[in-house]
This record gives structure tokens, sequence and C-alpha cells, in this order.
């Protein structure tokens, strides 16, 4: 996916906000977002991601003010609330459910609405009341389960803290049919992105079978930053789940893997991408994706 021009005022407030949430003094601000602007003028690469651009405007945040982790205490708090909630949505809709695979995707799906890098209000519980009445643009699970085969490794790469809660029950869901799970989180904090320490922290450690990093601080998946870990993984995973817009961001476009995109459109350059609308749940297989996009003639 490339920039689209609704990202550049984006792209400012999402260095805004987390100036804001860093709590540092106006003068700052105005500085970081001066250095933003300037990146912005005279780097930023309009034929790279929007996650791709937006880590270089982080990096600048970071260079400025000395804050390596601004979300922290914001990811421990949805970490504990995610967690309080696990039981009762694992009771109330999971082992209620007649079709559990399909379930554990919504809950996966429906945990990406804890987004702090995309300035918007939310009611998680709300989200979660509302859960079996919100309609996916994309269900592809008929074309998941083909993949179903024992001992074959399947890399799921993590977005944000606290909905990693969320995707425990997929996770186990495909432990159960016997695919081994690899569980990649970022290598270093940025914006509100799960990294080990809320991985272990979330008790995914106990659920997968191995737990890496993509290698750094990195918005999304970029293979010319990911680190060789990541890149052996990738190459020896039998198919791909991409949790959350950012990694969608990035991974667009590549159709030499199998690849299963769960997220949340939560923006209209997003939406046109999918085709589909703005908010709407996605479960979306990237050959489906390339047919869709080959069909309407933007690819």
């Amino acid at each position: 996916m490339k920039v689209y021009p609704e990202c550049i005022p984006c792209f400012m407030k999402q260095i805004l906000n987390v100036s804001r949430i860093a709590d540092i003094p106006d003068s700052t601000i105005m500085e970081v977002l001066k250095e933003s602007a300037k990146f912005v003028a005279k780097d930023l690469k309009i034929n790279k991601s929007p996650g791709h651009n937006a880590t270089f405007l982080h990096r600048i945040f970071k260079e400025k003010t000395k804050i390596q982790d601004p979300y922290k205490s914001l990811k421990d708090k949805y970490t504990e609330i995610a967690l309080r909630l696990e039981p009762y949505l694992e009771e109330e809709f999971y082992r209620k459910s007649d079709d559990q695979l399909s379930m554990a995707i919504r809950l996966a799906a429906l945990g990406n609405v804890i987004d702090f890098g995309i300035p918007r209000e939310f009611d998680l519980l709300e989200e979660i009341k509302n859960l079996l009445h919100i309609p996916f643009a994309y269900f592809d699970v008929a074309i998941l389960e083909r993949f179903f085969v024992p001992g074959k490794p399947v890399l799921y790469v993590a977005d944000n803290a606290g909905e990693i809660v969320f995707d425990k029950f997929l996770l186990r869901e495909l432990k159960n049919r016997g695919l081994k799970v690899i569980f990649a989180v970022r290598g270093g904090p940025i914006l509100n992105d799960a990294t080990v320490e809320d991985a272990l922290k979330s008790g995914i450690a106990e659920v997968v079978d191995e737990l890496i990093t993509t290698g750094k601080d990195f918005i999304g998946i970029d293979f010319d930053f990911v680190s060789e870990e990541f890149k052996n993984y990738w190459d020896r995973a039998f198919f791909v789940i991409s949790k959350g817009q950012a990694n969608f961001e990035t991974l667009d476009g590549i159709n030499s893997k199998d690849i299963f995109f769960i997220l949340k459109a939560k923006c209209k350059p997003v939406a046109k991408e999918l085709n589909c609308n703005v908010n709407d749940l996605i479960f979306l297989y990237n050959k489906h994706l390339l047919e869709i996009a080959e069909s309407a003639g933007t690819k």
C-alpha cells in the first residue's frame, strides 16, 4: 500500500497525539512537529507504506524527546483490562458458540479496536456487546481451513498490546488443529505495538510454540529492516496471519506468500485498498484480495 494524501495530516496528528501522551512541553512539541514536517516535505516516500513513513516520524519523536516508550503505561493498562475481560469473552462468546473457530476469528478482529495510534474514541465494552451483530466485509474462514495441515508452521504477526489477549482464542484454535504457531511481536517499542514484554504479560508465551520479534521498532513489516531470524521464519511458514492495519499496509501486495489479514478498516485509504467501508471488520485471504483488485481494475 502506498501513501495517500489523507495520510499526511494523519502523520502529523499521530505525532501530536504521542507528544500529548508523553506530556512534554508545548515548546518541545513544536520542535518535534517542525522536524516531522521537514521529513514529510523532503524525505517522505510516497511509494512506501504509511507505516514505513510513520516509523521515521516516531523515531524523530524519540530522538528529540529521549522517550523510547511513551505508550508504556497505556499498553499496561489495556493489557490488564483485556486480561480481566478474557474469562468473560471465553464463557459468554467462545464457549457458547456453535462455530468456535469463526468466533475466535471474530474475537481477534474485535481486539483490533484497541489502537491508540489512530486518534478516535472507542468503547471496548460496547464493541464486545455488539460482537455478534457486526458483519464482516470478508470472512475467508473456509479458505483458512484448507491450510490446517498438522505439523505445518504458521507465522502470526501481532499488532497492538492489549489486543493480543484477544488473539489467544485463535492461537489455541490453530494449535488444536496441530499447527506449530510462531508469534511475532515488534523488536522494540513503537506506538502501542506489542513487544516481547507485552506478550509475556499477556500470557501469549504459554499458548504458542515460539515467541519471536520482527527485529526492530518498525511499524508493520518491511523486509529491508526485519531481522534474519524473522526472515527465516517467514520463509519457512506454511502461511501467515497478519493482525492489524499497519501490518496490512506493509504486507499488502505481497502475493508470494499465503497471508490472512485480520483487521478493522479504520480509515478511507485502507478501506479503498480493501474495497470495503470504513470500520468494516476484515478476515481476508490475500489471494482473494488480489482477485478483488484485479476484477476492480486497481492492480
